[in-house]
């Protein structure tokens, strides 16, 4: 299954306003440096008490910044409808468009805040409802700030959803066990029963469901984060790189090639980028030779969806969204 993007434009007339377009990220705790317990009661305390807002009926006269309506609809919406430790066979990602009204001052009134929660809450019941499988779940919601433009604020939720549980987990690739590289042009020896497959859709399979899953013990995630990486954003002095690419619109990767490249994909997931190494051309920069990798700091791995391309002079490539966020605990007495 590939990647499809369902642009829902929604124009709601708030009273925001904007100062800055990144996402709220830092929790101000009192009283010293935070705990890992002391972060995690601070992370319920706040979802909990904009979840009270959210489903209040009483009229509220409250308000708040622009940046912290969009770090608690995030957290909300995933706290209370997402299963990102789940399994599925297969995984898109869609994105929703919204348009806000701000003024002056980057604040948001509470009663417009539960409209624009009540919009993302429909969106994932439409999505769902447009997938054809019996078992479908929402994975991640990652919502933005992306812009301003006079006074209107625009607001994207990218949301992953899973479909198509498997009683297994991930398999390795057996001899002969061949995929065309993309596009769903099956496998390398056209069997019928392997039509709506490829080598991407395999190797994604198998790097949602790995071998020995890891439980991190989370009871939500916040601050969710897609890191977009193609070959170009890797580095290797023997141009051996870990995604594919080549000019053959059928190229057949076979099954030691496909095993190469579960085990780099499993390298760029887990392994830590160093910042030091990026820049302005491409963003991120993977040095493959040290075991540099593409997970943010503080962040766990929660989902990786492979999109097909093809590149300026008949160049065929794999784009590897790896989606991570930074996990949270409930305190229990």
């Amino acid at each position: 299954m590939k990647n499809f993007k369902l642009i829902l434009s929604i124009a709601i007339v708030l009273a925001i306003s904007f100062s800055s377009c990144k996402k709220e990220k830092n929790i101000d705790l009192k009283g010293g440096e935070p705990t890992e317990a002391s972060f995690s009661q601070q992370i319920m305390d706040r979802i909990m008490d904009f979840k009270g807002k959210m489903n209040s009926s009483m009229k509220s006269g409250g308000d708040m910044h622009i940046d912290t309506a969009v770090w608690n609809l995030e957290a909300l919406i995933s706290y209370e409808n997402a299963y990102p430790d789940s399994s599925s066979r297969d995984f898109i990602t869609v994105e929703s468009f919204y348009t806000l009204h701000v003024d002056g001052d980057s604040i948001a009134i509470e009663r417009d805040i539960q409209e624009v929660y009540q919009l993302m809450l429909d969106s994932v019941d439409y999505h769902l409802s447009q997938i054809n499988a019996s078992m479908k779940f929402l994975v991640f919601c990652d919502v933005e700030l992306t812009e301003i433009i006079g006074n209107t604020a625009y607001v994207q939720a990218t949301n992953g959803y899973g479909f198509n549980l498997v009683l297994g987990w991930y398999t390795p690739f057996g001899v002969d066990d061949d995929w065309i590289w993309g596009f769903n042009q099956g496998s390398c020896n056209s069997s019928p029963l392997d039509d709506d497959s490829d080598a991407s859709d395999e190797l994604q399979y198998r790097l949602n469901h790995p071998a020995v899953q890891v439980n991190t013990g989370a009871d939500g995630y916040t601050d969710y984060e897609t890191v977009e990486i193609t070959r170009l954003n890797c580095t290797s002095t023997d141009n051996d790189y870990y995604i594919f690419e080549d000019t053959d619109d059928d190229y057949c990767m076979q099954d030691a090639e496909l095993t190469y490249r579960l085990e780099g994909a499993h390298s760029l997931i887990y392994n830590y980028n160093n910042l030091a190494n990026d820049n302005s051309i491409w963003d991120i920069v993977i040095d493959e030779e040290n075991g540099e990798g593409a997970r943010p700091e503080d962040k766990e791995f929660i989902s990786i969806e492979i999109e097909d391309g093809v590149y300026v002079g008949g160049l065929y490539a794999h784009e590897y969204k790896i989606t991570y966020a930074k996990p949270y605990f409930m305190i229990t007495e």
